[in-house]
């Protein structure tokens, strides 16, 4: 019965950090060292100090909402990608070695285009029983983002990690596409 309640409250967290409309708060979210996910391990030394990296000072401390495309690119590739980058190589180094803009924006940053969500990422489902099979199916690689990438991408970008009840928040949809029902 431990094992079902777990791993359900894992799976509901896991879908519910994903889903609904996105609202931005005042202020980032305070950095705890426990996990976003039931189970999931607690945040490391490198995760806090993630969450404590601020604009470059020649920005100021500019939020994000507040940044122009030329503030926001610097702060992407002088702050957000290269602690970004250290968690997923750390996470998966062979997978994660020569990771870029390129890896989270798609194809078009290439060309200064960095909209989000990316299509190209892979597609998440839309409801709770489509990430139970995810959950089963990638367990790892779900914790990992519950606990490591949502919670740091929303503090980078002044935004609390996404809370089901106020459905308010960074969540997954914030850089992945749902898939598509073939039902409709």
């Amino acid at each position: 019965m431990f094992k079902t309640i777990h791993f359900a409250s894992i799976v509901g967290a896991l879908a519910s950090a994903c889903g609904g409309p996105q609202a931005t708060p005042a202020a980032p979210a305070p950095v705890s060292n426990q996990s976003a996910v039931p189970g999931a391990p607690s945040a490391s030394a490198s995760t806090l100090a993630v969450a404590s990296a601020a604009p470059s000072a020649s920005m100021g401390a500019v939020a994000w909402k507040d940044m122009t495309a030329p503030q926001r690119k610097e702060y992407m590739s002088s702050v957000v990608l290269p602690k970004m980058k250290d968690e997923f190589t750390q996470f998966n180094a062979q997978a994660y070695t020569d990771m870029n803009c390129v890896t989270c924006h798609g194809d078009g940053a290439k060309n200064g285009k960095f909209g989000m969500p990316n299509p190209d990422l892979p597609k998440l489902p839309g409801d709770q029983a489509g990430f139970e099979a995810l959950m089963n199916k990638k367990p790892v690689v779900m914790r990992f983002m519950a606990s490591k990438v949502v919670p740091d991408m929303a503090h980078f970008v002044g935004e609390s990690p996404y809370n089901p009840e106020t459905l308010q928040g960074f969540g997954c949809f914030e850089c992945h596409t749902k898939k598509q029902d073939p039902l409709k």
